[in-house]
């Protein structure tokens, strides 16, 4: 029976903020929690209910905040703690509520846990340490052949301790011990702490990698030209992570509920049937960021660089089934398209080189995101359309998984190698397309801050901004906030029953929201061309909204390029 009862979460709109690329007060380049109080009201006036922050712990910046070094210290190029708390009491005071990122898979290799089981200290056993294998040379090598999320092997040696750390991510990010009682204490420790100074809940990092396969067996090889087998295979998943889950929640959510706000984000978990088993009573996660969907156009057992073609029935499968499992089953999903690890959507399914299209399919792809059945998740500058980067340099560059591919692939090259095809898959898929600054207005450096940005801005900036799109009708953001504002009347569009439309059309995505109050018939078209489609149910209804002026419409509908329709019947 599907799970309709109310829950200010299930309703909420949640707007993820990166805080360094967000809005700059102090000009030195990096967007500071200062900025995000300032735009407080903004997003209020947009429809959000929920602020989620990336990490603002102390961190060196190896991989932008999600290497902590301190999990109670604020990172000083964002401000100080009375900073956080003058946000989190103005948020508060006008209604919001504020979710922090909680990263406790790894920490920094700087943070001082690390550093003394390093040493052999009392933290020894807080890191996952394993001994050398000794090959048939002789030679030592890594315990097994699992690759690192951004590249290399998942293990570096230690001269101190004369083992191997795993790292599931870059080198600098070595992995907890969550076997260890001790460490788990710790982490409830951290999340007390930030829930007294006003957190109202977590996005969890990476949350189901916290357990490994105990045996840590080699993976199957899946590129013959790579020693490390990139995948998530046996690092995510592991047979504790439930249990685990359970401590928390016993130790530290149950005393929250239902005021506490929770998602985890879970990469490996490819089936609705594996999520579901995250979402059971007594466990501290209300949804999951499943990432199938943002798989579809990577190679299997390969990076997100190498691309695949996708068909759009691939897409429905995969959203569709996800939504239609957990209303039968009493669980419930993340409506999320974009985020910081996440290329811009309107470059990634759609046609960003021409302003009408883009427009158009900002305002399609907003319509599809807001009116599935789940909680919605926002990332900044998503409101307004905000595109890829044009182009990159390598000097341009500042995350560290696309500087390791760059780097990767040009130690394979001979010298002075041309690299420009590298630079277009980074163009294409690189996370630093979502860690732009927000195009605020047209003035300098966008609006963004009154010194050099840590990041370039968008080429685009001067015609693709808030201030431009500001009040105006017919704009991307008005379009976001006439959706909020419709989700938010109509309970039909949150919790009423999924059903997939025409599940076979390769142009089509279209779908039903549905209970005792009426139906919702969702009609988008993903080309960039005209098409006719001939809708198979009942399609007369009232026209609600549209990102084109049409007539109500029929059965049969001529759809131009990236039309979208919203009829309630």
């Amino acid at each position: 029976m599907a799970n309709n009862e109310r829950q200010w979460w299930k309703e909420a709109i949640v707007y993820q903020v990166y805080p360094f690329s967000f809005k700059d007060t102090t000009g030195n380049g990096i967007g500071d929690l200062n900025g995000i109080t300032s735009k407080l009201t903004y997003l209020r006036d947009l429809g959000v209910d929920v602020i989620w922050l990336s990490p603002i712990y102390a961190s060196p910046m190896k991989d932008q905040g999600y290497d902590i070094s301190d999990y109670r210290a604020i990172n000083p190029d964002l401000g100080t703690m009375a900073d956080f708390d003058n946000l989190v009491a103005e948020a508060h005071r006008i209604g919001l509520k504020v979710v922090m990122d909680l990263v406790v898979n790894h920490t920094s290799d700087q943070h001082a846990w690390f550093q003394d089981s390093k040493a052999g200290g009392e933290k020894r056993d807080w890191y996952i340490w394993k001994p050398a294998k000794i090959g048939t040379d002789g030679q030592k090598e890594e315990p097994n052949n699992w690759g690192a999320i951004f590249g290399g092997s998942c293990w570096e040696w230690s001269p101190e301790r004369q083992e191997y750390y795993l790292h599931v991510f870059d080198v600098s990010q070595p992995d907890l011990n969550w076997e260890n009682p001790d460490v788990r204490t710790a982490v409830w420790d951290i999340m007390e702490f930030w829930l007294e100074k006003g957190c109202d809940g977590f996005r969890m990092d990476v949350i189901n990698c916290i357990s490994k396969d105990p045996g840590f067996p080699d993976v199957p090889i899946l590129d013959e030209s790579q020693k490390f087998q990139y995948g998530l295979k046996s690092r995510f998943n592991g047979p504790q992570v439930i249990p685990y889950l359970t401590e928390m929640y016993d130790k530290v959510i149950s005393k929250r509920q239902p005021a506490i706000f929770t998602v985890g984000e879970t990469p490996g978990v490819a089936t609705p049937q594996e999520a579901i088993e995250y979402l059971q009573a007594g466990r501290p996660l209300q949804m999951l960021f499943h990432f199938e969907h943002m798989y579809i156009d990577h190679q299997p057992g390969k990076t997100c660089f190498y691309k695949r073609e996708w068909a759009l029935t691939e897409l429905k499968a995969i959203l569709g089934g996800f939504m239609t499992y957990m209303q039968d089953h009493d669980g419930w999903d993340s409506l999320y398209l974009e985020n910081h690890d996440q290329p811009r959507i309107v470059s990634r399914w759609a046609d960003d080189g021409d302003d009408t299209l883009r427009e158009r399919a900002a305002k399609m792809l907003a319509l599809f995101h807001v009116t599935g059945r789940g909680t919605v998740f926002i990332y900044q500058g998503q409101e307004i359309g905000m595109a890829n980067a044009k182009q990159w340099t390598f000097d341009e560059l500042r995350d560290v998984e696309q500087i390791n591919h760059y780097n990767t692939i040009k130690a394979t090259r001979p010298e002075g190698a041309d690299m420009s095809d590298v630079l277009a898959d980074i163009q294409r898929i690189g996370r630093d397309n979502s860690r732009l600054p927000i195009s605020w207005d047209a003035s300098r450096n966008a609006g963004f801050t009154s010194g050099t940005p840590w990041i370039k801005v968008n080429e685009d900036y001067q015609t693709w901004n808030v201030a431009s799109q500001e009040g105006k009708k017919g704009s991307v953001l008005s379009f976001w906030q006439q959706l909020l504002k419709l989700r938010k009347s109509e309970p039909t569009l949150v919790y009423g029953r999924f059903e997939l439309v025409d599940e076979a059309s390769e142009d089509v995505y279209a779908y039903t929201r549905s209970d005792a109050d009426g139906v919702f018939l969702v009609v988008c078209s993903f080309k960039s061309k005209e098409v006719s489609w001939n809708c198979p149910i009942e399609a007369k209804g009232k026209l609600i909204m549209s990102n084109y002026d049409v007539q109500e419409g029929d059965g049969k509908m001529s759809l131009k390029p990236y039309e979208c329709r919203l009829y309630r019947r």
